[in-house]
């Protein structure tokens, strides 16, 4: 019976550590399959960033520099963007107020007279620049009925009381700068619309011939693919 108890008791501890053994494999595979999984999801979402923030500076560069003109618009200075950053837009309405020039307007925002000024077409064909100094909404215009658009009354200097069209703009200007891309409004801090890890020194802004934009897009690690991008805008031509 000792002998019997001794095997058994010997079984048992055999069995406890090959137990202990396999079960300390299962958690240090866990923790492998963990810190993979954890890797792997964290390149998905860098990946997935850069993707986004990809199409975002796309985006805007193509919607600002495809509303204007090169030289007249915009211009490119030393890799930065700089523009009449178009808004919105109002169509003359038929009846006009006495003072003022009423408009259906409609755009990205609404009109702000602390840092919009616009340009108005005139019958012969001709963009004048205004500042916009007042606005107010007026629905009793008889203006024509556009789906999205609002009846106002703007108030210009100098006024253009035979404006056909006018579009509303702000100064502004675009660059890749600390590792983002960012704007500045008129003469105002620049601010970022990316979070940071674009490769500046290996990302720009430049001239493509006669009205277009060349945009370079590196974004920096090893992570995102493909981890640049290129691609042209062209204005108004």
């Amino acid at each position: 019976m000792t002998r019997s108890s001794s095997r058994r008791a010997g079984v048992a501890l055999t069995e406890a550590i090959v137990a202990a053994t396999l079960l300390l494999l299962v958690v240090q595979v866990s923790w492998w399959v963990t810190a993979v999984q954890s890797v792997v999801a964290t390149r998905v979402v860098a990946g997935a960033r850069v993707l986004d923030e990809t199409r975002l500076i796309h985006h805007v560069l193509s919607a600002e520099v495809g509303q204007g003109r090169a030289g007249v618009d915009w211009v490119l200075d030393n890799g930065e963007l700089h523009l009449r950053a178009f808004r919105g837009t109002g169509f003359r309405c038929h009846t006009q107020p006495a003072d003022g020039l009423g408009v259906a307007v409609s755009g990205y925002r609404e009109p702000d007279p602390d840092k919009d000024s616009v340009l108005v077409l005139s019958a012969d064909g001709r963009w004048e620049p205004s500042a916009l100094v007042g606005r107010r909404r007026n629905a009793s215009i008889e203006c024509q009925r556009l789906a999205g658009f609002r009846t106002e009354v703007w108030h210009l200097d100098p006024p253009r009381p035979e404006g056909l069209i006018g579009t509303y703009f702000e100064r502004g200007a675009y660059r890749f700068s600390a590792g983002a891309f960012r704007y500045r409004r008129g003469n105002s801090g620049w601010q970022p619309l990316t979070g940071t890890g674009i490769a500046v020194d290996s990302t720009g802004l430049e001239a493509a011939g006669t009205g277009a934009v060349s945009a370079v897009l590196t974004w920096e690690g090893s992570n995102p693919l493909p981890p640049s991008f290129h691609w042209t805008v062209w204005g108004q031509r």
